[in-house]
């Protein structure tokens, strides 16, 4: 080449290089050519390579135009990561600067794109996929991932062979800029340790490292992004495969070629790899040859292991198909990874909001059991998944069947200081923390019991329990933040049972260092961000201050920006933000913070899918309760009812979940109280209408779940469902909650484990699909369960009622109100202010001293005080504007005779109202309330003498009034078709007297003998010999009277025994026989027994009359709304009628007004007559009282000789069931005494 042609060749080459300005190697660079523009510089570049290798060999021109051609190669692959275009970048790059004649800052800029190119496919792994989660790293990046890590003679990328050329490189630009930061020499010294030890096989050196990433000290690991991920979930798996490798001889296991392989099965695994050679291959995959689809099946596992640490990292759609690879036997799936594709659908259901993954990972899990065999290790770790199985399906749809078993299966978990009989499993990746995870879970679970019990001292003993627990982790350990976590929501719960500041204290003690807890799981992370605002809100009632609860809101503000963990965390996070605003509304009284709760709270809303009905339910109320206090804008209260609606329709439909009245219960509890506050709004809006709704939609919830759940089985059998109405009809899924006593450990895990064929179930598994299964053929389900206004009204003129009368009390300051509903008249509203919550104190102080009458010095007497004082209260207050409104004072005292004139002829119908008493004024005896009529009467409401103008001081309700009670109005409905029995079916009476009702015996004989001769005895009955020995009346013979059984039921059952009102269902119970060799507790008839008690096989629409004549039988102490007592229960189901009573009555007064009360039915009058009828006879002064044929000479001369006027003796019996007259829906008359073969028709 001549000097001409080489000046050419040197101004062309020039040209070139100058405009290659800002190529760089490095993903995402802007400048530099791009393009078209690019390639055609690169062909030219490639061509004045050649002419150079002619003609300039030796000279830098040629290495600078080599240098520049693999910068713009390397900037092409940036840009689309083709690993040729890295290949050759690299090798123009090395070769330009191995010739040493590359100018400095030439020389440098190769070195800073040579360690770009080199890390390449660490650097530019490409995450995620069309339609996945934000931040997921998707399978593809995972194969990407694993190629990195891989030797390159092994497949990988050549990542891990070019370390010490990157370190170089890095040294070398570093000292151009004052040196290498430490973190990223850090970087590179841990990137050398995991070369050697992948390559060499140093078991000691795995797990060094292993430890070092669980002990928290990632160090440069800590910015590594994705690949953080799977170095922590990788980690304890690492650990433990070391373990076992240094026991077997301290060396990696190595594969013909010399290189390190996955371990084998030792003998002891030949019957099928366990999950510890499962894991243990998934820790090899990255040190061990390609082999196939070897490499994608271990993908898959690290994929998982990496889910499992970081939940989000696999798109949900990429996680199904993982787990389902896994759990595939076809595809070479072993018990180890069934195990873990069943973590891996668990995962799946809490982010999807699936309760069918759950029972696809009870299926895996117990395909792992069966394909592995006898293995005591594989058992233990099945007994540490299902409870986090169980606790994770009731979460997304499930019911409190699968807490119960959850329960169940967590007793089998030892505390600190119990005997451990986990040893074996000690050493397994993760086995630590789960058994802190489930400690703190069994924990959790009494908590919430002893919270719904109200128990202040069981709560006390916990805390104890979780200060063992927490003294016994390692504070290091990641999962060592749930025992403080646990111990701010006990001492939460005792600073609202006991008030007590220092409770508060505590709670926000143990929250904080929850939340600020170090090392823990990412898992547990973003769920534990959620709660700063409410934390920092919770600490506003300690010392009040706004920008606090502000500093919490922007906290959780930060939860919202990553991977949903949970179905529903969005919407819980909003949730959380909107409570946080509401405080500082209340501290700040700022419209605007109001406006902007409201604001977060429509995008919770937005955000809910249909997964979780606990948060729908949560939102829909805040919304509510938002709507309701700022009643600024014209359709507030209108919004707030609407809201209100949607949430107790989505509490109803969690209670008809449940199986069984305790449990549905425990779901209910919410819904009476937030019915009553949207009644309230409805009433201030003017809807009428809507505040019946409100109260129908969230009262008696129990009693209209049990309804629904009576027609469940035929409605699936019409459908052709007759294997699932069969299960249906058992009530008894596989796999309840418990201990079979034969087994000796819980059901569930004995099913999982045994050797019976088939899949269990979990434990909600019939109902959620029973009732799936009917919905698409029922939209209007929660509709069609309530009636509407206009039904209960048109139901009221059938049952030749004059109304129905909510009474609802007020909430907060406002007057309560009772909304009337009568035949052919829309509903309205009378305000009330009397039920306001100063007007109540009558109320507050008759509670206050029947809570003290059996134990405090003259109980009895403060007690009866106030009942009287209650009484007057609930004249004046409440049925004495009820009566002016409804207009009903003049029917109703002509009808009573009490004008002193000579009674009309026909007599009018009597007033007949039917009440349904909201809250607590449900314990008020509302037929005792005393009236002050309008006019002149002749009462017998209270002796005393007469006012000044001549009206009478008083008469009670009862003298004026038929009065029935109702749970709800479907109760009502519910009852109004219900006919009574003729008296020709017979009747039973019952006498199980126990060791204080001496009079009882006589009660029931002298019935037998007067009013019904050929009755069934039943019961003790120690004065009179009888042949046959009546039965002993136990419960089953009860309930068959009532017509559970077979053969139908009688027209009357009467129950002189005791009854006995308790907290809940399971405690309030009729005290009846016992068989013989059983205990006592055999003889009880609970609510809970009543209602899940199937009806009868007859098919009968009618039912009995059932007296309860003794005890509490009308009495709940808790749960008011849910009116879940002894006569509810029976009138929802059994009975047509039935009389109970609110407190212990005197014997002798009990005994004659029930002699009274069967006397008026041998009359012809029907229960709700016959008893007010025999309640005014016990009004009566002696002297005027009717001749009653069944009254003993003792008990006749005991009613003369007693004041029984007194509310006491009498106010105590009340009616529901049937509120219409004899006759009024098909029956013949009263209950005549029957004449018959002596035996009840069965």
């Amino acid at each position: 080449m001549n000097d001409i042609d080489d000046a050419g060749l040197r101004e062309r080459v020039a040209d070139a290089i100058r405009r290659t300005a800002g190529a760089r190697a490095l993903p995402g660079a802007s400048a530099g050519p791009h393009g078209v523009e690019r390639d055609a510089l690169m062909a030219e570049l490639r061509s004045l390579l050649a002419e150079c290798d002619r003609g300039l060999p030796d000279d830098p021109l040629r290495q600078a135009v080599a240098a520049r051609l693999g910068a713009l190669t390397g900037s092409r692959w940036a840009d689309g990561a083709a690993e040729p275009d890295r290949r050759e970048a690299i090798r123009l790059l090395r070769g330009a600067r191995a010739s040493r004649l590359l100018a400095p800052d030439a020389h440098l800029d190769a070195a800073r794109d040579l360690v770009a190119l080199l890390l390449g496919p660490a650097t530019h792994t490409s995450f995620g996929g069309p339609g996945e989660d934000t931040g997921a790293i998707g399978l593809g990046g995972f194969s990407q991932l694993l190629s990195v890590g891989r030797p390159e003679h092994l497949g990988g990328a050549g990542v891990i062979e070019a370390i010490p050329e990157i370190r170089q490189l890095v040294e070398e630009v570093g000292d151009q800029r004052g040196g290498v930061p430490p973190d990223v020499l850090e970087r590179l010294d841990l990137m050398t340790e995991v070369s050697a030890t992948l390559t060499g096989g140093d078991a000691q050196g795995l797990a060094a490292m292993a430890q070092k990433l669980l002990a928290g000290d990632l160090g440069p690991a800590g910015d590594l992004g994705p690949m953080s991920s799977v170095i922590r979930a990788l980690a304890p798996t690492m650990k433990h495969f070391a373990g076992l490798l240094e026991a077997d001889g301290e060396a990696l296991p190595m594969s013909d070629d010399g290189q390190p392989a996955a371990s084998a099965p030792s003998d002891e695994e030949h019957a099928g790899p366990t999950l510890r050679s499962s894991l243990a291959s998934a820790a090899a995959v990255l040190s061990a040859p390609d082999q196939g689809g070897r490499i994608d099946n271990w993908r898959d596992s690290l994929a998982l292991l990496t889910e499992m640490e970081r939940p989000g990292t696999l798109g949900r759609g990429e996680l199904a198909q993982v787990a389902a690879r896994l759990g595939d036997p076809e595809q070479g799936a072993n018990p180890g990874d069934q195990v873990l594709a069943a973590l891996g659908t668990m995962g799946l259901g809490i982010r999807a909001g699936r309760p069918e993954d759950f029972q696809e990972a009870l299926r895996l899990i117990r395909a792992a059991v069966t394909a592995a065999g006898p293995d005591d290790e594989l058992a233990g770790i099945v007994q540490g998944m299902l409870p986090g199985l169980l606790t994770g399906a009731m979460l997304v749809g499930g019911s409190l069947q699968d807490r119960e078993a959850a329960r169940a299966l967590l007793e089998e978990i030892p505390l600190p200081g119990e005997e451990r009989r986990d040893g074996a499993l000690s050493g397994y990746p993760g086995w630590t923390g789960l058994v802190i995870a489930s400690q703190s879970m069994r924990i959790h679970l009494r908590v919430t019991e002893a919270v719904e019990a109200g128990d202040e001292g069981a709560l006390e003993e916990l805390v104890g329990d979780l200060l063992d627990l927490l003294d016994s982790c390692d504070r290091d350990d990641e999962w060592a933040f749930l025992p403080c976590y646990e111990l701010g929501l006990v001492h939460l719960a005792l600073a609202s049972l006991t008030g007590s500041v220092d409770s508060l204290r505590n709670a926000v003690h143990y929250q904080e260092q929850a939340l600020t807890a170090p090392n823990v799981p990412p898992m547990a992370q973003s769920t534990l961000d959620m709660g700063w605002a409410p934390l920092l809100t919770l600490s506003s009632y300690l010392e009040p201050s706004v920008e606090r609860i502000q500093d919490g809101i922007r906290r959780t503000r930060l939860a919202l920006e990553g991977v949903p963990v949970m179905a529903d965390q969005r919407a819980r996070a909003r949730g959380a933000i909107g409570l946080a605003l509401d405080a500082v509304h209340g501290l700040t009284g700022d419209p605007a913070v109001l406006d902007e709760s409201i604001r977060e709270l429509e995008y919770a809303k937005d955000e809910l899918g249909p997964s979780s009905r606990a948060s729908v339910a949560a939102v829909h109320w805040q919304l509510a309760e938002a709507y309701g206090r700022r009643d600024r804008e014209a359709d507030d209260l209108a919004k707030a009812v609407g809201y209100a609606r949607h949430s107790l329709r989505t509490t109803a439909d969690e209670v008809l979940l449940q199986q069984g009245v305790r449990h549905g219960l425990q779901v209910a509890r919410t819904g009476a109280s937030r019915a009553l506050a949207a009644a309230g709004w409805a009433v201030r809006a003017g809807l009428p209408a809507a505040a019946v709704a409100c109260l129908e939609e969230g009262r008696a919830l129990v009693l209209g779940a049990a309804a629904v759940s009576a027609t469940v089985a035929e409605r699936l059998a019409e459908r052709g469902e007759h294997d699932l109405a069969e299960k249906w009809r058992a009530g008894a899924p596989a796999g309840a909650a418990g201990h079979d006593a034969g087994a000796g450990r819980p059901q569930l895990l004995d099913a999982v484990l045994g050797g019976a064929l088939g899949t269990p179930e979990l434990p909600s598994a019939l109902r959620r699909r029973a009732l799936e299964l009917l919905r698409p053929a029922e939209e209007d389900e929660a509709a069609r369960r309530i009636p509407d206004a206009s039904e209960l009204a048109a139901a009221v003129g059938r049952a030749g009622a004059d109304a129905l009368v909510y009474l609802l009390p007020g909430q907060g300051g406002a007057d309560g109100s009772a909304v009337l509903l009568a035949p052919g008249r829309p509903p309205w509203t009378l305000p009330l202010p009397g039920l306001s919550s100063s007007g109540r104190a009558p109320l507050d102080a008759y509670l206050d001293a029947a809570a003290q009458h059996a134990t405090a010095r003259r109980g009895q007497q403060r007690w009866e005080a106030a009942l009287d004082t209650l009484c007057d209260w609930a004249g004046e207050a409440v049925l004495t504007p009820v009566l002016d409104e409804l207009a009903l004072w003049e029917k109703g005292i002509a009808e009573a005779a009490l004008t002193g004139t000579a009674a009309t002829e026909p007599a009018p119908e009597p007033v007949r109202l039917t009440l349904i008493a909201c809250g607590n004024l449900g314990v008020v005896p509302w037929q005792a309330a005393l009236l002050v009529p309008p006019g002149p009467v002749h009462g017998r409401g209270r002796p005393q003498a007469g006012e000044p103008d001549g009206r009478a001081a008083g008469v009670r309700a009862c003298e004026l009034v038929v009065l029935s009670y109702a749970a709800s109005g479907r109760e009502f409905m519910r009852s109004t078709g219900r006919d009574r029995l003729p008296a020709d079916r017979g009747q039973a009476l019952v006498c199980v007297p126990g060791w204080d009702l001496d009079g009882a015996e006589d009660e029931v004989l002298a019935l037998a003998d007067t009013y019904y001769p050929d009755a069934a005895l039943y019961g003790t009955l120690m004065t009179r010999e009888l042949s046959p020995v009546p039965p002993e009346g136990t419960p089953g013979e009860v309930l068959d009277l009532l017509g559970a059984g077979d053969n139908g039921c009688v027209a009357l059952v009467h129950l002189a025994c005791h009854g006995v009102a308790g907290p809940d269902p399971a405690t309030s119970a009729l005290e009846l026989g016992w068989p013989q060799d059983t205990e006592p507790e055999a003889g009880r008839l609970t609510v809970t027994a009543l209602l899940d008690t199937p009806p009868g096989r007859t098919g009968e629409a009618g039912g009995p009359l059932v007296v309860l004549s003794a005890c509490e039988t009308d009495l709940s102490t808790r749960d008011h709304d849910e009116a879940l007592t002894l006569t509810t229960a029976l009138a929802h189901r059994l009975a047509a009628d039935v009389v109970g009573s609110r407190w212990t009555a005197p014997d002798v007064a009990s005994a004659v007004l029930m002699t009274v009360f069967h006397d008026r039915l041998a009359s012809g009058l029907a229960p709700p007559d016959a008893l007010r009828a025999a309640q005014r006879w016990m009004l009566a002064p002696s002297g005027r009282r009717d001749a009653v044929r069944g009254l003993t000479p003792e008990l006749s001369r005991a009613a003369d000789e007693l004041d029984l006027s007194v509310p006491f003796a009498w106010a105590a019996f009340i009616h529901q069931g049937n509120p219409g007259p004899a006759g009024r829906t098909g029956t013949t008359g009263g209950q005549v005494p029957a004449r018959g073969n002596g035996e009840p028709r069965r």
